[in-house]
């Protein structure tokens, strides 16, 4: 009787799965050296060179420079400005608050609003009329930027529609914050600065 013959191992299917490990291998590290897949070039990104051109990019700073800020003492009073601080001049409560003054720039009024430095509290560009009253809003913060926890003054100009008589006591709901009488204007001056303490 002839002994059965056993089939000789096949050397290929070690070969198959040593293949297979090796171009595993491979991919990764092709996969490491690029910018995470594509076309297996890597690129590199430049920093940006140095300038003393104003940036539209947040800083970290926390003292209201960040959004471009100037100080209120010293920028320009037209509708949509904003800054730092408090105008010159102005004593505002101890405890802060919002107040509200005619400019001495004719159909403009100043608003002054405490917040954090890092995320002050800024009203929008254009007051609006309701009634007899003058309806300043304040532009919303996003409420998971993370701020700082002092509390500091920023100056707001904002416009008032023509028809509202500056030489009169006016109105001003001044957002959720409260509503205050802003004194007649004097020709030339900014007027007195009425407040809602908080």
């Amino acid at each position: 009787m002839t002994p059965a013959r056993r089939p000789a191992p096949r050397p290929a299917r070690a070969a198959s799965a040593l293949g297979l490990a090796l171009a595993v291998a491979l991919l990764g590290a092709c996969a490491s050296e690029t910018d995470g897949g594509g076309d297996g070039t890597a690129t590199t990104q430049e920093s940006p060179e140095p300038s003393d051109e104003p940036s539209d990019e947040p800083s970290d700073d926390a003292t209201g420079e960040e959004e471009g800020l100037p100080d209120a003492a010293t920028m320009d009073v037209v509708a949509g400005a904003h800054g730092t601080g408090l105008p010159p001049g102005v004593d505002a409560p101890a405890e802060g608050g919002t107040g509200a003054a005619w400019s001495a720039e004719p159909g403009l009024l100043l608003v002054v609003s405490y917040g954090s430095s890092s995320c002050p509290v800024l009203a929008e560009d254009e007051a609006a009329v309701r009634g007899d009253e003058v309806v300043v809003t304040f532009v919303e913060i996003d409420p998971t930027t993370p701020c700082t926890m002092d509390y500091v003054p920023a100056t707001s100009v904002v416009g008032v529609p023509d028809d509202v008589d500056p030489g009169a006591e006016v109105s001003v709901v001044l957002g959720d914050r409260g509503t205050v009488v802003v004194p007649p204007a004097a020709d030339g001056a900014a007027g007195e600065w009425a407040w809602v303490e908080e």
